[in-house]
Parts: C-alpha cells; structure tokens; sequence
C-alpha cells in the first residue's frame, strides 16, 4: 500500500514538473510543426494559418507545414487536432466556423468526439465581419433588391456556403430569419470553393469572409451589398452594414489557433508569445490586410472566453434552425 502511494506521488510530482518545467519551451521546437485547417485551401482560414505559419517559422527556427482536412465539416481535423501528442507540434485552426459546427452537433442531439474543451487556445490573429455578396452579372445592387426578389420568390434563390453550421452558413441564417425570407442553402468543402461558386454565377449569393471577397470586389468579378454587423469595413467604406439596415444578425469570423489541452504549459506561453509577435509583424499585417481582413491580437485566454460566450448564444439559436444535412 505504501509503495503503490508513494509511486503516485512520485508521477504526480514528476507530471507537475513536466508541465511546468521552463528547460521545456527552451529545447521547444526540435522538428517540424504541423498546423490543421479544417476548411480546403483557399478560404479565409487556410490563407490566414499560412500566412502565419510562413512567419511563425522564421521565429521558431523550425517548419511549420499547413495541412488541410476538411472532411465532414472540418470534424476529422478537430478530432486528429485533439488527439496529437500535447507536445506542442500540432496546431489546429481555432475559429468561430469550428465553434458554430462543434455546437450544433450537441445541439442535434449528437455527442461529438471533440468539444472546445479539448483545446488550449494559443490566441486569435485576426477578428473580420462577413460579407453579403453577389456575382457582378446580379440584378441585385443593394441589399433592399435582395431582400424583395426573395420575399417575392420564397424558396427560388440559392446562398452558398464553405460547410454545414461553419461561420457563413450560420451568419445567412442569421440574416434570413431576421429579415424573415428564406434561401435555399448550398454548402461548399470550403470558403474558397463557395465564393468560386458564387463568382461563377452557380449561386446567387454568400456570406464571405473579406480574405476570400475583397480582392473580387476589388478586382469587379464580385458586388458587394452589406457587411455583416455595425462596423463598415475600412476597405470596403462605402458598403453599408446590416446594422446600418437596421438588421441585427451577425457574428464575426476569428481565426486563432489550439493546442491539445495537455499540452504543458512552458510550450503553450512560448507559442502564445509567438501569436503576439507575428500579428506584429509588418510583413504579416500587409499580407493579412491585402486580402481584406484585420489584424487584431486576442490573447489566449480571452480568446476561449469569447468562444465560450459564442457558444452559449449558438445553443438558443440551434434551437429554431432547421436540420441540413
């Protein structure tokens, strides 16, 4: 009895030691890092975790390769995200899209195989309002136009959408119910292919991140209509916002990443320090800023406490949105 006590003793110390060892974050990294994205390339979460990653790399002296799992709404990658060795080498892409999927799946009456509390955020990079936009061939030039053909036509016009219950398809929702018109949704294997998709004429309208928009609007394969929330876009100024409209539906795209929880922490501070260093980083900001997002630092813990509160708004709208699958 003594020697099975005084060996748990032992493990207790040596596993409070590990975790909090500083020698830890000093030898950290000794190879590569992989970092998940749960979207396909080319949508706002793949450009921005590369754009970190091609600089996160120069600090820390080691690789830091971007790999996309998009398979069943992003699922599988949260599920290998959480699963990795707490060692500090696998990152995952930590966004409002993953907590609006991770949430419905409780709300559906489903048990998923990971939750939010899986992960230790490491911090945001970025905080953007999405954008309602339509192919430049649209007969829509203002949102008004939109919302009458839709009222008009219940059921006729199409939106589409990077994944089921992910950021866009949610703040569509959002939109429609407030505005009380309803759309046929498409979703996509990610932000890049909706928007393509949109572009092309395939469907009628999105709601976009800027990374994935501005550049098109920009560009006139793309027609802005509104922004989503209260704060014009600084490189979009002339759009309105939904509040502007006097429509209150919205919730803004953050994109951070996690660390399995287990992780220790000595290797959590040093990779929060490096999310704090590379969002001010000029070369990352330009990068980040030309494709129509802004830069702004969250601090970890903040960061899951926003979560936290977006999950808990999530759990009263689930309620009343019909199943897609």
């Amino acid at each position: 009895m003594k020697k099975t006590f005084g060996l748990a003793v032992v493990t207790l110390v040596s596993m409070l030691w590990i975790g909090n060892n500083p020698a830890l974050a000093a030898d950290f990294p000794a190879k590569p890092i992989t970092a998940i994205v749960t979207v396909s390339p080319g949508g706002s979460n793949d450009i921005q975790t590369r754009a970190f990653a091609s600089l996160a790399e120069k600090i820390l002296k080691q690789p830091v390769v971007v790999i996309n799992k998009p398979a069943a709404s992003g699922i599988l990658g949260l599920i290998q995200g959480a699963t990795a060795a707490p060692d500090g080498y696998t990152l995952t892409t930590s966004s409002m899209s993953e907590v609006c999927l991770l949430e419905w799946e409780t709300a559906s009456g489903r048990k998923p195989e990971v939750a939010l509390s899986d992960f230790i955020s490491i911090g945001a990079f970025t905080v953007s309002p999405l954008i309602i936009a339509v192919p430049t061939k649209s007969p829509w030039n203002t949102l008004e136009d939109l919302i009458k053909d839709a009222k008009a036509n219940p059921g006729k016009f199409a939106y589409a959408s990077g994944g089921l219950y992910r950021i866009a398809h949610i703040n569509t929702e959002l939109f429609s119910k407030a505005v009380g018109v309803k759309f046929r949704h498409v979703p996509y294997g990610g932000g890049g292919q909706a928007v393509t998709a949109v572009v092309g004429g395939h469907e009628d309208f999105a709601s976009m991140t800027p990374s994935s928009s501005v550049p098109l609007i920009k560009g006139g394969k793309l027609r802005a209509l509104a922004v989503h929330g209260d704060r014009r876009s600084k490189f979009l100024p002339d759009v309105p916002t939904l509040k502007e409209k006097g429509i209150d539906a919205s919730l803004p795209q953050i994109v951070g990443l996690g660390l399995p929880k287990k992780t220790p922490a000595p290797i959590v501070q040093k990779l929060r320090n490096v999310v704090e260093q590379v969002t001010e980083d000029k070369a990352f900001i330009n990068v980040i800023e030309s494709q129509g997002d802004e830069v702004r630092h969250v601090e970890g813990e903040e960061y899951s406490k926003i979560q936290q509160q977006a999950a808990e708004m999530l759990v009263k709208l689930f309620k009343d949105m019909p199943k897609e699958k």
